[in-house]
């Protein structure tokens, strides 16, 4: 895939790998397409144009023809092919090109090669909000709250607001996504400020971290539980840290439930399944959870999840779901899905508005694989189309600030707070605003926030917004 002809507004082009019975194989993969005899660039352009004239979920909004000459990478020419799509706002570069190897390292692993944070920009700063386990920012001491400073690429200290003036999306900062790549980072928290250099390699992310699973208590009733969950990230190894905290929590008896995804673009729609599944115990095999619906032309694939009761599953009553502009695809799909089944809110900023999800199809004896656009997601009463995020569609809104100087399962912090609130007295502290399409609406008085994606990205990153 060539990164090359990534875009900087594909920040928060967030995946979800749907595989379905006329895409063959299992886990991530997707339909085996004939190619036109070689994997160069004139082949992939050609496997590109015609699945996409044949899957794509908005038919009606391809260029009538395409000539593939004109159009450098098969990339490029997939750009061009969904530019009205992308005008109105329903695929945002979510189709893309890449390979095999790195989309199946991501989803099935969990793998990527970085430094291991993500990193939110506030106007002119910018501050760490992860650091994952084993990697070289944890052991260079950066953790949520941690202010970015200055960046050292080789030529000496330069201070975040000059970066972020001249590389906004910080491709040039952090460097290309490639094993050795060096960096030092100047960053400060609680008054200490620390000069660290990292280097990039192979960090493989723990889906649900530690301190992620914690049971809560109601400030005006410490009787009352609340079972709560960080997801990182719907990936195949989120499978059994899920299933043995609804375990925990299903032995515990807790009815309500914060599931935050904050920063959580998605992934594998059977993760959102199983999620599903594990909020199922008062559900039967009738009960329909979510559905997949294709274009016209492969309406054959349609599929409909009922609900499936799990040995951990337990019965909500209320579930409050932490989010921000960074929560998309399987993230929308879950809190969509659940709201016919209970009490549901969001509570931080409103989710970033992607009904829909891509299927994998790779390009016979080549590492090409085209991510495509081809079904929108729905719930028990056929309910999706969120292109503008979840807000406008929920009974419950609410509006809280991402507070990275405290730790995301601490009651202090604010969209926890904001979430036992609304446990609490059944209404928000503070109500939502909804948003226009892919602009973040923000809490009053917070600096415009974004989560950057470099033009380069790699498939973790196009899942995971400020992701390095």
């Amino acid at each position: 895939m060539s990164h090359s002809s990534m875009k900087p507004a594909r920040w928060i082009c967030i995946p979800v790998a749907a595989l379905v019975a006329a895409c063959g194989g299992s886990g991530s993969g997707g339909a085996v397409i004939p190619g036109s005899g070689s994997c160069g660039a004139d082949s992939q352009k050609a496997f590109v144009r015609d699945v996409t004239n044949d899957w794509y979920l908005f038919p009606e909004l391809l260029p009538a023809q395409v000539n593939t000459s004109s159009y450098p990478t098969a990339q490029d020419l997939l750009d061009a092919m969904t530019a009205t799509a992308r005008v109105q706002g329903k695929d945002r570069f979510f189709s893309y090109v890449t390979t095999r190897q790195a989309d199946s390292s991501f989803l099935q692993e969990g793998e990527f090669i970085g430094f291991g944070f993500r990193i939110r920009v506030d106007g002119s700063r910018a501050y760490f909000l992860d650091a994952f386990e084993s990697s070289p920012a944890s052991e260079a001491g950066l953790s949520r709250g941690a202010e970015l400073l200055a960046v050292n690429s080789g030529s000496g200290w330069v201070s975040t607001a000059t970066v972020l003036a001249t590389d906004p999306n910080l491709s040039n900062a952090f460097g290309p996504s490639d094993v050795g790549v060096q960096r030092g980072l100047r960053f400060s928290k609680g008054g200490v400020t620390t000069d660290a250099n990292l280097t990039k390699r192979v960090v493989t992310i723990t889906p649900i971290p530690t301190g992620g699973v914690a049971t809560l208590n109601l400030p005006s009733n410490p009787s009352v539980e609340v079972g709560y969950i960080n997801l990182r990230s719907y990936i195949s190894t989120a499978d059994a840290p899920l299933r043995s905290a609804f375990n925990g929590f299903r032995s515990q008896g807790i009815q309500n439930f914060i599931i935050d995804l904050r920063y959580n673009g998605g992934g594998l729609v059977s993760v959102a399944e199983l999620l599903g599944d594990l909020f199922g115990r008062d559900r039967t095999s009738s009960d329909v959870y979510s559905n997949l619906r294709f274009s016209a032309r492969h309406a054959s694939n349609d599929t409909t999840h009922r609900f499936q009761a799990q040995a951990q599953s337990v019965a909500p009553v209320s579930i409050a779901f932490i989010t921000t502009g960074a929560s998309a695809s399987a993230s929308e799909m879950t809190i969509n899905a659940m709201k016919p089944w209970a009490n549901v809110a969001i509570v931080g900023a409103d989710t970033y508005g992607k009904p829909v999800g891509q299927s994998a199809f790779d390009q016979t004896g080549c590492d090409t694989r085209l991510r495509l656009v081809t079904f929108r997601g729905t719930n028990k009463n056929e309910e999706g189309d969120y292109y503008n995020g979840l807000a406008a569609t929920l009974p419950f809104a609410c509006s809280a600030i991402d507070d990275v100087s405290r730790a995301m399962n601490d009651p202090l912090e604010a969209s926890v707070t904001g979430a036992l609130y609304w446990f609490e007295h059944g209404a928000c502290s503070q109500i939502m605003a909804p948003r226009s399409v892919g602009a973040q609406k923000l809490a009053p008085g917070v600096a415009e926030s974004r989560y950057p994606v470099p033009e380069r990205a790699s498939v973790a990153q196009v899942h995971l917004p400020g992701l390095f």
